[in-house]
């Protein structure tokens, strides 16, 4: 009886396909990056589309006719090839980088489901893709500056596939860093085109901006000097504030007040977390000790790396009491206070 070993293997290499790389937003302001991460999905908007299940691009495009009376063509054309890809182009198996706005990082996902639709009034992310995240937040200093660029497609869903990025990116989850746009080919079958990808898609140059100024903020003001420009964006704000000396801090890197000579009841604790990782729950409880050692009102913690979802409940339990700076609320202090901030600093 003839063997059907070697014929099995051949069949499988013939068959394997390289994945794809999508980059999968959540929202302008970061509003669905938690929850897919919580619900290992991906989540787009456009929940008034419905259910887009069993449909093409032809019917996706006549629904958003029906939902944008009015629209352009080139709107509707845009949504279309958007929604299309997401619903019938992605296949599982392929990797999704999702730009994240409340830590600056990137998160790193593989695709294990097709698409779905919860029809539930009270979801508000109804449209969605069963996600494995790898990781959560790797810092966007990792990559080089092309797959930055690629990162800040203005586009919710696209195709990231120049210079050989899908490479590069599982270089970066297996070692941390990016090895650049020669790495070679790993020997698979190549990307096959999609009909309505736009080869030259437009970025979003207000996010690149902000990526190259959080990339300036953290070489420019690492470790504790991060502290120092806190203080100085709080004293723009009106408070006298102190900084601790570099070293163990006990939970109190900076104490902030309002009132003449900073003595008025405006007083507020202050941690500042400068790495790329999550602060957890130890941070926050730290902080919630400080807070009460020190006679403070508030509780400021600012986390450039985010925090965990367990420190985030403890955060929102306690909203009268403990407020969050992510990277985001850092940047909009800093444009806020820009031209009052010290020589040194601007």
């Amino acid at each position: 009886m003839r063997s059907t070993e070697g014929v099995e293997e051949n069949k499988v290499s013939i068959e394997q396909k390289e994945p794809r790389l999508w980059l999968i937003r959540s929202g302008s302001r970061g509003e669905r990056e938690l929850d897919a991460l919580e619900q290992n999905k991906a989540l787009i908007g456009w929940s008034e589309v419905g259910d887009l299940s069993n449909k093409d691009r032809s019917k996706i495009v006549k629904r958003l006719e029906e939902i944008f009376p009015g629209s352009s063509k080139n709107r509707i054309a845009n949504y279309a090839s958007q929604l299309h890809r997401f619903v019938n182009i992605i296949q599982i198996g392929d990797l999704v980088v999702m730009p994240r706005k409340i830590t600056d990082g990137i998160a790193i996902g593989e695709v294990t489901g097709d698409y779905n639709y919860i029809d539930d009034p009270n979801d508000i992310f109804p449209n969605s893709r069963s996600v494995k995240w790898h990781k959560e937040s790797i810092p966007r200093d990792n990559f080089k500056q092309d797959l930055r660029h690629s990162f800040g497609a203005f586009m919710t869903v696209c195709e990231i596939k120049r210079n050989r990025a899908i490479d590069r990116v599982l270089a970066v989850l297996k070692t941390g860093k990016d090895p650049g746009p020669l790495l070679g080919k790993r020997g698979l079958a190549p990307i096959q085109p999609v009909d309505d990808e736009p080869e030259n898609y437009e970025i979003d140059i207000e996010e690149v901006a902000n990526q190259q100024i959080v990339s300036l903020i953290k070489s420019q003001f690492a470790g504790h000097d991060l502290a120092k420009l806190v203080a100085e964006i709080l004293e723009t704000e009106g408070y006298t504030t102190k900084v601790s000396p570099p070293g163990p801090d006990g939970g109190v890197d900076i104490l902030a007040a309002g009132g003449t000579l900073g003595l008025g009841e405006d007083r507020i604790c202050v941690q500042v977390k400068s790495s790329d990782g999550e602060a957890n729950r130890d941070v926050v409880l730290k902080l919630i000790g400080s807070v009460s050692q020190s006679g403070a009102q508030t509780g400021l913690l600012v986390s450039i790396g985010g925090v965990n979802k367990i420190a985030r409940k403890d955060l929102d339990d306690d909203f009268f009491k403990l407020r969050l700076w992510q990277m985001d609320d850092l940047l909009k202090a800093l444009f806020k206070n820009y031209a009052e901030l010290p020589e040194y600093i601007r």
